[in-house]
């Protein structure tokens, strides 16, 4: 899978989404600003972060635990990793990334500290009104929860603003209703749906096909008559 791109149009949400729905497992390398960054993924969730001076020497480590006892990390602090490197970036939009997949050998114990469906929805707290309106692009949608909801909300700490949006997610609603009886900023209320959107907690309502009533066989044949005597 050829995931590449820049964060100013492709945000770590959408990222994170599309790792954790195949479940992938690789190296993904962001080249901000200011330092180059390996976001360690396996099976979907991002697990390990480590700044590099130069590329190449990413692709050089393709055992992880080898890697990490060289660093001289232990795996139950590994997740100290992601909040210095993720978490506290989550703000910036400056940075190329680019995913390469399946060259490093992970053991079955790597510690998820962090569920994905946890930092999507973090990084769906800094995204823009423009980042936003991609998924949020029209007031009248209506949003219904998912059958695993519960399962993914229990694997993501939501601020008592996202609990209130999701509350008011019922198939019925609009986004602008929920926008209004929330009683938050338009923003909060968009940034909480598309993050829900991200980590499956709600879906898009489709809407009810109405099926048009079959002609009968009765009534078929009395038309049929009707033309045999024109």
């Amino acid at each position: 899978m050829a995931l590449t791109g820049d964060l100013n149009t492709f945000s770590f949400a959408d990222i994170l989404q599309v790792l954790a729905r195949d479940k992938k497992s690789g190296v993904l390398l962001v080249e901000w600003n200011d330092m180059i960054v390996a976001y360690y993924v396996k099976d979907g969730e991002l697990v390990f972060a480590r700044p590099v001076d130069k590329v190449f020497r990413v692709y050089t480590d393709r055992n992880f635990d080898q890697l990490i006892t060289r660093l001289r990390i232990k795996k139950e602090d590994i997740y100290k990793t992601i909040e210095r490197f993720f978490l506290s970036r989550l703000n910036q939009k400056e940075g190329i990334f680019s995913f390469t997949p399946g060259f490093i050998k992970y053991d079955s114990d790597v510690p998820v500290y962090y569920p994905v469906e946890e930092l999507i929805m973090r990084s769906s707290r800094y995204l823009t009104e423009e980042e936003v309106e991609r998924k949020i692009s029209d007031e009248m949608l209506i949003f219904e929860k998912t059958h695993d909801a519960d399962e993914k909300v229990g694997r993501v700490k939501l601020t008592e603003e996202e609990k209130k949006v999701l509350s008011l997610v019922d198939g019925s609603k609009t986004v602008a209703d929920i926008r209004k009886e929330s009683g938050l900023d338009s923003l909060t209320v968009d940034r909480a749906l598309y993050g829900f959107l991200a980590t499956g907690i709600i879906r898009r309502k489709r809407k009810e096909r109405i099926q048009k009533p079959s002609i009968t066989l009765d009534l078929l044949a009395k038309i049929i008559e009707k033309i045999k005597q024109l």
